[in-house]
């Protein structure tokens, strides 16, 4: 429920710019719903994290939808990665009652920070070819089929148990395993997140996590968003996105520092 139209006016603009965001640089909406939920409108945080993932699982059908039209996702490839997802992102939100997030959030947080200046200096480009000319990724690539499988399920509990979609996790594994361009990557992601978000939700609402009118006036607005951000995203070169996304990984960091401590 809506404690004043100020709230809901924020919580619009939280799923907006969420959408955005996802749209443009794949992601999670978590980081401007969670903070609304938590800080200015006083849910719990198990109800924040139970009511994100069916925003998340909103704006990557839309997004992904629009980069399917645009001929930038791969669904042949990634079957068996999103089925491993869904069955992971189910069990995963089952945990989320019981389990301290404090630990997974920090970690995530600076994972993210520490990526975002990284691509903010050197772009996508630079950092591809460094961190293939450091490491062998050929028996993952040889084993393509398992490494699908192994990360859907990682990606799928993860993303289950903290309520933030799985989908900046699975650009990472496309780009930097499976050489996938960053746009085929952004749009693969975001259209399996659909899928992996729905099962996240699923779970969250057995457990009671789930806020349903604020998750639905939240994924409405991040529909309008995410269709903003994702047309912007296909029309964007690719070192410049890839600089686009460092920016918007590192302000994620840092808003999950915020939650983290705050």
């Amino acid at each position: 429920m809506f404690p004043d139209v100020l709230g809901f006016i924020v919580l619009v603009l939280s799923g907006f710019f969420g959408g955005v965001f996802v749209g443009i640089a794949s992601g999670t909406a978590a980081i401007f719903v969670i903070p609304c939920l938590t800080l200015l409108m006083g849910f719990s945080m198990h109800h924040a994290v139970g009511t994100n993932p069916l925003v998340d699982s909103v704006i990557g059908g839309v997004a992904g939808l629009v980069f399917l039209l645009n001929k930038n996702v791969d669904l042949r490839s990634t079957h068996f990665l999103v089925f491993m997802g869904v069955i992971g992102a189910f069990f995963g939100s089952r945990f989320t009652s019981s389990a301290p997030e404090l630990g997974l959030t920090v970690f995530m947080a600076s994972f993210l920070f520490v990526m975002g200046v990284d691509f903010v200096v050197k772009g996508i480009k630079k950092n591809v070819d460094y961190i293939e000319s450091k490491v062998d990724f050929s028996f993952i690539r040889k084993h393509r089929l398992f490494f699908m499988m192994f990360f859907g399920l990682t990606t799928g509990l993860v993303s289950g148990f903290s309520g933030m979609g799985g989908a900046g996790m699975l650009v990472f594994i496309f780009v930097l395993l499976f050489r996938y361009d960053l746009h085929t990557a952004i749009g693969t992601s975001l259209l399996l997140s659909f899928f992996i978000g729905a099962a996240g939700t699923l779970g969250h609402v057995l457990s009671n996590e789930t806020v349903f009118d604020v998750a639905l006036v939240a994924a409405a607005a991040a529909a309008f968003g995410a269709v903003f951000g994702a047309v912007f995203a296909n029309r964007v070169d690719e070192d410049k996105l890839g600089r686009l996304i460092g920016f918007v990984v590192l302000l994620s960091g840092f808003l999950l520092f915020v939650r983290a401590f705050v």
